[in-house]
């Protein structure tokens, strides 16, 4: 089947673009803090073919020419300028098709005789040739690349009030839609409108952060869409009709269990994971709307639970990635480019999608040798002119080398190396080794690296006596972070001994800092979670995540604190309505639920070997279904006198079910019965 190719990567530049092209401040564009990058405006397309003859349909998103190269043509080459059908000859040759286009990127789309797909080459006029980009999305000649391809569902208010000399609409939750707006009076002048997550932000004419002021054309406004609840409009005889906009999405998995609340939370954590899930992964919908490497790397995680989107996984990492030549770590921020090259090696483990690494090779490649090359004293990376050093927000020792970021970036070498590893196998293996120039290899001992750093962490930021990590050595400060040791715990393959005081001198300690995010929750609910004390789970649910349900929240916000009232809760950086109350990082129980509860865990690449270990915590009963990338498990466990009864039927190979110490192959479709 056919389908519209590009040049790799520019697909995902031009709407990325777009994406960073949305976000409104109090009724002005805010542009995004680090480098984009755009698509190439002419590229050339070719395919050698071996053919009997046919007709072939010519489809450009851009002005093209055809040429064909072969020795039965007269002078090496018949150029056929924007011809629409073109009558191939027999024979063997080489297709090579030219597009221009300067307003969104070049493209392609060959059907008949001839195909496009993946398996043509593409190069931006540099003689560097390499695999044409294409998406199982575009396979539809009139479906323009250019336009991503949302569902729309038409929503109407669920009430409405006069209010503050205007009319204030409630949509029922939050949503992402273009409002249209109608019954002005013509001619009409100028009228306000506010758009908010809650009914507060809508009212409030300073601070709602999404607001406009537009003139009516015959009686009618049309909102670019943007993300709301509630709508405010000057006038009280005005009608609203919103276009709600959302990626088509499969939902691949299940939960559900005895206490309502659990369930109540995984519905909305699944709804905000979908409304936050676009053109690519983004942290929140209205603030800020952008696509940041960190909270990618978790979504990804959910995803995995949820739907196991291979191709919204894809056009994230490759987005992200940005363009060559590399100046600047992704989002500005050092860690997210480490998070970027580990979420790498995780798509693969994932997916087993080898010709995606290769792809993106020459850019991760990019991407690690910019980290590499900053290394300092100690083969330590530290922070340079307007790099952000961030792990997360809180208090930490930041005045030189810190202890987050080395591990991160041991953890991105080790992650590089399999990646390497994995393209330069296939190319090796293949006569062209198609866009690879085996020369390019990287000349960096990746592992040796890692393994040196790790060494280095050990011993400039273990502190022995306390025994445990400190942020940073230079400042003689010693201080201990919650963020440093967790990252410690589970990524830097520490002793049991070392882990064990992690947890209970830091994690488990009320005098160290607290972690106010769900962002760091995420991870620090793994080290519970791995630890065995698996009964915090629930309890950081019904406490954390049910609590904002019972405010009335029908997505999750991006923080939440208990001790706060009423519009606090909506409060964020200094200002009263800048928190996100729908953010992605907050969908969590997702995959802590699949993953802790249901108990299964990918251990091989591409699933080809799971496991299956469920565990009670402090329910009663529980079932759920996990995805694979092809098939499924579904999982119900129950608590009786005699122990838990569980039952697991997987519709993939490769499974195992544990328990105890003891291992059992699961077979195909079969359903195996336990008592623990």
């Amino acid at each position: 089947m056919s389908r519209w190719i590009w040049k790799f990567g520019d697909f995902e530049k031009y709407h990325n673009l777009l994406v960073h092209t949305r976000r409104q401040n109090y009724g002005y564009l805010e542009p995004p803090v680090w480098k984009l990058y755009r698509p190439d405006p002419a590229v050339r397309f070719r395919k050698k073919v071996v053919t009997d003859g046919g007709k072939i349909r010519i489809c450009a998103q851009g002005d093209y020419t055809v040429s064909l190269l072969g020795r039965q043509f007269p002078s090496g080459e018949s150029k056929l300028w924007g011809a629409q059908e073109i009558d191939l000859p027999a024979g063997e040759y080489v297709i090579q098709i030219r597009v221009m286009e300067t307003k969104t990127f070049p493209a392609l789309y060959v059907s008949g005789a001839v195909e496009s797909d993946g398996s043509w080459l593409s190069d931006d006029c540099s003689g560097e040739w390499a695999q044409a980009g294409s998406s199982v999305l575009f396979t539809s000649e009139s479906e323009l690349p250019s336009v991503f391809p949302f569902e729309n569902t038409s929503v109407s208010p669920v009430c409405e009030e006069h209010a503050g000399g205007g009319t204030l609409f409630d949509f029922g939750r939050e949503m992402f839609a273009a409002v249209t707006l109608s019954g002005f009076t013509i001619p009409s002048g100028p009228v306000q409108i506010r758009l908010g997550e809650s009914k507060e932000e809508a009212m409030d004419p300073e601070w709602a952060v999404i607001r406009f002021v537009k003139t009516p054309q015959d009686g009618r406004v049309v909102l670019p869409p943007s993300a709301l609840r509630y709508l405010w409009v000057q006038g009280e005889n005005v009608q609203a009709q919103a276009v709600s906009q959302m990626l088509a999405l499969t939902k691949r998995a299940a939960f559900s269990c005895d206490e309502q609340v659990v369930n109540d939370v995984w519905n909305v954590a699944e709804y905000t994971f979908r409304l936050n899930c676009r053109e690519f992964f983004l942290d929140g919908i209205k603030r800020d709307g952008w696509v940041w490497s960190a909270d990618s790397y978790q979504s990804l995680f959910v995803d995995r639970y949820l739907y196991m989107d291979q191709e919204l996984e894809k056009r994230t990492l490759t987005a992200l990635g940005g363009g060559l030549p590399v100046v600047q770590y992704i989002n500005t921020i050092m860690d997210y480019s480490y998070f970027w090259l580990m979420s790498l090696r995780d798509y693969y483990r994932t997916y087993g999608d080898a010709d995606y690494l290769r792809q993106i090779y020459p850019q991760a490649r990019a991407v690690m040798m910019f980290c590499y090359e900053r290394l300092g004293n100690h083969k330590f990376i530290r922070g340079q002119g307007e790099d952000w050093v961030f792990i997360d927000w809180a208090p930490m020792d930041k005045s030189g080398a810190l202890c987050g970021e080395q591990i991160l970036l041991a953890e991105a070498m080790d992650a590089f190396h399999e990646i390497e590893s994995v393209v330069f196998e296939i190319a090796e293996d293949e006569a062209a080794g198609i866009g690879l120039d085996l020369d390019l290899r990287t000349r960096v001992a990746w592992r040796e690296e890692s393994s040196r750093l790790r060494k280095n962490i050990m011993e400039y930021f273990y502190d022995p006596k306390l025994g445990v990590f400190v942020d940073g050595y230079e400042s003689g400060k010693k201080n201990v972070s919650r963020q440093s040791n967790i990252l410690a715990y589970l990524y830097l393959n520490c002793s049991k001994e070392i882990r064990k005081n992690i947890y209970e001198k830091v994690v488990c300690n009320d005098n160290v800092t607290a972690i106010t995010t769900p962002y760091f929750k995420f991870y620090e609910n793994q080290v519970h979670c791995e630890e065995g004390n698996l009964d915090l789970l629930e309890e950081s649910i019904r406490n954390y995540y049910g609590s904002m349900l019972a405010l009335g929240a029908t997505s999750l916000y991006e923080q939440y604190d208990p001790n706060q009232k009423g519009v606090e809760h909506y409060s964020m950086y200094g200002r009263p309505f800048e928190k996100s109350l729908c953010h992605a990082w907050s969908c969590s129980p997702i995959y802590l639920l699949g993953r802790y509860r249901l108990g299964v865990v990918n251990t091989g690449i591409a699933y080809d070997t799971f496991e299956v270990r469920p565990c009670m915590g402090d329910l009663q009963h529980f079932k759920g279904t996990v995805p694979l990338p092809k098939g499924e498990v579904r999982v119900e466990a129950s608590r009786h006198e005699d122990g838990m009864h569980v039952s697991v039927t997987a519709t993939a190979p490769g499974g195992t079910r544990v328990i105890g110490e003891k291992r059992y192959k699961l077979i195909v479709g079969a359903t195996t019965t336990a008592v623990e």
